[in-house]
């Protein structure tokens, strides 16, 4: 029986499969709390998982980091990747790998040795900063005073270079400007009513291709950053931070919960997938009569409550099968989010994470619920002597 609830677990998960591809079971540092500081003269010689509402990391860390919180300051040097969400962030310290992040606003001041993917309201790209690859995602305001060794693309409200294009522009900018300090070695290609702007000192040295967007029945267009990879990102991260917020508030619900799951992984799987197609499907119905139009809008509304709160307890599920001993329901949080966030981004297993991750979510939550409304207590009858 027990090698049946671990297999089950494993299949809904597609966890144990990942953990070999991402490294994670093997060389882990995890931080939690209201404030977190790497200082200067330390080492994390591993992967570092940090959650909480300040983040600051000033010293090296031979590995991965992976941080959730209200605002991150990475000075320090960063062998490995850096994926990270919060509303402010800023780079200071060099990046030997990629960059992943998501935030209202963004600031790299430092050398970038790989690629830069980023979905902000502002970016920007400070002067002293160098980008060795490609800039990717979507913002709405885009500012490089630096440079960018390659490519950029990207979709922007407001796209500025006062620095270094080395090779194309491509995506789509309501307004593209080249500034005085500005040069474009290559190519722009994007999608705007809107000529570039060059200033007096600022060149293109490529072709420039602007291509009018397609007309929407006299509906501007929302936001560009609304329909690009970039948002994506911001929103996977957005969805850890959101994660890690509710389970500070509640966190005996998610222990409770996870417990309970863990000893029936079975129960808690059939209840997600059978709820995933018998809801929807009495939804549909309901709308079909006009007397069940009301029940069918208001059990609608707690469907997309239990839709939205899944996530976060699979992500903890997840964290605390990586972290059973651990009594930091923050850190155990931050970790199993993190990492459905990284499956998100793997190309067919990250469709089978989202769908594992919903079902089981789903399971957890309609479990959950049964037990605060049928459970009573127990009444204990005396004998009279």
């Amino acid at each position: 029986m027990k090698y049946i609830k671990t297999i089950t677990l494993v299949l809904g998960l597609v966890i144990l499969s990942v953990l070999a591809f991402v490294g994670v079971a093997n060389a882990q540092s995890f931080k939690s709390g209201d404030t977190i500081t790497v200082p200067a003269n330390e080492t994390v010689n591993n992967m570092l998982f940090a959650g909480g509402n300040n983040i600051y990391i000033a010293g090296t860390v031979n590995g991965d980091v992976i941080c959730g919180g209200q605002t991150v300051t990475i000075s320090g040097t960063i062998n490995g990747d850096v994926i990270c969400g919060g509303q402010t962030i800023i780079i200071s310290g060099k990046v030997n790998g990629d960059i992943r992040l998501g935030g209202q606003t963004v600031t790299i001041s430092n050398t970038i040795d790989g690629s830069a993917t980023v979905g902000a309201q502002t970016l920007v790209i400070d002067k002293n900063a160098k980008i060795n690859r490609d800039l990717l995602g979507g913002s709405q305001n885009v500012t490089i005073n630096g440079q960018v060794k390659r490519d950029i693309v990207a979709r922007a409200t407001n796209l500025t270079v006062n620095g270094k294009v080395w090779r194309n522009i491509k995506g789509g900018a309501e307004n593209i400007t080249i500034g005085s300090n500005g040069l474009v070695v290559g190519n722009i290609d994007y999608t705007s009513n809107n000529n570039p702007v060059i200033i007096k000192g600022g060149k293109i040295l490529g072709k420039v291709t602007v291509t009018a967007p397609k007309t929407q029945n006299n509906n501007k267009a929302f936001s560009p950053v609304a329909f690009t990879f970039g948002f994506f990102v911001y929103a996977f991260i957005a969805a850890m931070i959101i994660a890690l917020v509710l389970v500070g508030l509640s966190p005996r619900v998610f222990n409770e919960a996870t417990e309970a799951t863990i000893k029936k992984p079975g129960m808690t799987f059939l209840v997600g997938l059978v709820s995933a197609i018998v809801i929807p499907a009495l939804i549909f119905f309901l709308f079909m009569s006009f007397i069940g139009i009301p029940l069918a809008l208001l059990l609608m509304l707690a469907w997309l409550l239990v839709m939205a709160v899944s996530g976060p307890f699979a992500a903890y599920l997840l964290g605390k099968l990586l972290l059973p001993k651990s009594k930091q329901p923050v850190g155990i949080m931050a970790l199993g989010a993190a990492l459905l966030l990284i499956l998100y981004f793997i190309p067919i297993i990250g469709f089978i994470a989202m769908i594992a991750a919903y079902i089981f979510g789903m399971g957890i939550v309609l479990n959950r619920a049964k037990w605060l409304t049928i459970s009573t207590p127990k009444v204990v009858h005396k004998k009279k002597a």
